[in-house]
């Protein structure tokens, strides 16, 4: 007992954010002011009319209408009873326009600090909470029994988490707008809790429980001075959030070189102001060619950024690298692209291929994705790919949060980080077109629980495309259609060459096995496939960077890998006849019935045979 009445001091790592920010400052009004506006356009009324239709105490009345006064909504009129206050035409125009009245508000600076805690990253107001660095705790160690928790991981919060925590920050007249991350730090120290008898000095309520119990633990269980090892978190996956969509086509899917190419250059036509670029390698002699698109977009002062991620197996990137600053100083030498368009001199890690912009359509400014298979900084758009064009909002949003993440995790591009996100937060709340089918965006482990979905779910057909077949093919992708084959499921797997340590001969061995349980590997001549789907049955597609026949995902970095899982009537169906029409050897053969095919050939497949004999068209051409 005279061990626990002692005094003892936990010091617990933590993370200070120190943030410039820019909020909207001003009046954000409420539904009563709207009643009180929307009375004043039916008639002329007194504030002492207002109050007590409204049971409102007069004086909040004349500050509201105050207000709307400065703002030319509501003016000076006459009415029976003598003057009254009306609504202005401006003010009717504003109820008429918006369900909500809009905000008047100026944008300000400001600068916000807040310590995040490391178990549960609460943020924690300065004011609360005392920060101290690490010599300053070596020398409270001298004086007192100081135990110090230490955390496996020390990962950094994402810029989308910053913006939630930062939230909590500003006062209640302010709406946070962005965060500038260049003139932004963000710092590990320490903050020194006491506790006494056991029992935790602090104001209840203000920490995390998780917190709490380690401090405590820590103080009661641990030996004087010890470090206290905790144990990493488990990552938590990313949410799954499917969103409603309007039926999807064959035009939204991109699949031929050109096409790629044609799409890149329209995108970069029709871009407003900003233009998110991620593609796995760059090269500079391909860049060169699409110069003269990039010298049109900058001449209308659209700001385009370029990410990229390729490294070797010994995590290095000097090849890409080497690619980057050619392209970089060949940006620098040119007066027109020089601070418009800029590639970011450090690899991000991850194999998605991704651009996001906000463009211009007909009915005015909107937003514009498109992910998938594309290296679009490195390809000569001469292979056949896979990508899907995406203007749902809400999914571009969630697609703008992933990828700040991803470009946040590696380098200093605090603009970029900052406009994504800022984009996401304004389009995740937007209203969308509600349809019969649905958009997901697909990142990280996911890719496995579809695959696993399709497993358990497809009813005629697999299909599973990629570049290269690899080592991991078998259990991430063999195994599972295999799995589905006893169903009378048909599973193909479709690829260009093999990959790394997987000869000519292996691939032969893994058809051999794959065929054995009831799937077929396809070779893809000439090496014209590079795009990566999954397709089951009639209605579901995954369009992805991952190699479904040779690579995987990695647990930790979710964002290495980036597709989108759509649900349509009837579009994975077109896009396997599609297929189909180009490579027939993906359709079941004569050799493979004979075999003892489980499916017997029918009239379609028949007739599919006998057009093979009929001159083929490329499908680049396509």
């Amino acid at each position: 007992m005279a061990e626990l009445r002692q005094t003892i001091r936990v010091a617990v790592p933590i993370k200070v954010a120190r943030l410039r920010v820019w909020v909207d400052k001003g009046r954000h009004w409420s539904a009563v002011d709207r009643l009180f506006l929307w009375a004043l356009s039916q008639t002329p009324r007194s504030t002492s009319e207002l109050a007590v239709l409204s049971n409102t105490p007069p004086r909040i009345v004349s500050e509201v209408i105050i207000r709307m006064m400065r703002f030319g909504w509501v003016e000076l009129g006459a009415s029976a009873s003598g003057v009254a206050f009306r609504a202005t035409r401006s003010g009717r125009q504003v109820l008429d326009a918006f369900e909500v009245l809009p905000p008047v508000t100026q944008p300000m600076p400001k600068r916000v600090s807040f310590v995040i805690e490391p178990f549960e990253s609460t943020p924690i107001a300065l004011r609360e909470l005392r920060p101290y660095r690490k010599r300053e705790i070596a020398t409270v160690r001298q004086k007192y029994d100081v135990r110090e928790l230490v955390l496996q991981d020390r990962s950094k919060p994402g810029s989308y988490d910053l913006h939630v925590a930062a939230e909590q920050m500003v006062f209640d007249d302010e709406r946070l707008s962005r965060i500038d991350f260049k003139a932004s730090s963000i710092v590990e120290q320490f903050a020194l809790f006491t506790v006494v008898g056991g029992k935790l000095k602090y104001p209840s309520g203000v920490l995390p429980r998780t917190l709490e119990a380690a401090i405590t633990a820590a103080a009661v269980e641990a030996a004087p001075g010890a470090r206290i090892v905790i144990p990493a978190l488990p990552v938590q996956p990313p949410e799954v959030e499917v969103v409603p969509s309007r039926a999807l086509g064959l035009e939204d899917i991109i699949l031929s070189g050109p096409d790629h190419l044609l799409a890149f250059k329209e995108l970069l036509r029709r871009a407003r102001s900003r233009v998110f670029i991620h593609s796995t390698f760059v090269d500079d002699a391909n860049f060169a060619k699409l110069l003269p698109e990039f010298r049109k977009a900058a001449r209308r002062g659209v700001q385009v950024d370029i990410f990229w991620g390729a490294k070797d197996p010994e995590n290095k990137d000097t090849g890409n690298l080497e690619e980057a600053i050619k392209i970089s100083s060949r940006l620098q030498a040119d007066r027109r692209l020089r601070g418009r368009i800029r590639i970011h001199l450090y690899s991000t890690r991850s194999h998605a291929k991704i651009i996001i912009a906000d463009v211009i359509n007909e009915s005015g400014g909107d937003y514009l994705a498109i992910v998938g298979s594309c290296n679009w900084l490195s390809t000569g758009f001469g292979r056949v790919e896979a990508s899907v064009a995406i203007r749902n909002v809400r999914v571009i949003g969630r697609l703008a949060r992933e990828l700040s993440t991803m470009i946040s995790e590696g380098g200093t591009s605090g603009d970029a980080v900052g406009d994504l996100t800022a984009i996401s937060r304004a389009l995740s709340s937007r209203e969308v077109e509600v349809g019969p089918a649905s958009i997901e965006v697909v990142v990280g482990n996911r890719h496995g629980e579809l695959m696993r979905q399709a497993r358990e779910q497809a009813i005629t057909s697999i299909v599973a495309g990629g570049d290269r077949l690899g080592l991991a093919a078998e259990a991430k992708t063999i195994i599972p259609l295999m799995v589905a084959a006893e169903r009378e499921v048909d599973g193909v797997i479709c690829y260009s060459r093999p990959s790394g340590p997987v000869s000519r001969r292996n691939a032969a061995e893994l058809k051999e096995i794959a065929a054995a349980g009831g799937v077929r590997l396809v070779e893809i001549p000439k090496r014209e496939l590079h795009g990566k789907f999954l397709i089951w049955d009639d209605d579901n597609l995954v369009v992805t960077s991952l190699n479904w026949s040779s690579a995987d995902t990695n647990r930790q970095y979710p964002q290495g890998e980036m597709g989108i899982h759509i649900v349509s009537q009837g579009l994975a169906a077109q896009l396997r006849e599609r297929l189909l029409s180009d490579w027939p050897s993906l359709g079941p053969t004569l050799e493979n019935e004979q075999a003892g095919s489980r499916k017997p050939q029918t009239k379609e497949v028949a007739n599919r045979r006998r057009r093979r004999k009929r001159p083929r068209v490329r499908t680049e051409a396509n």
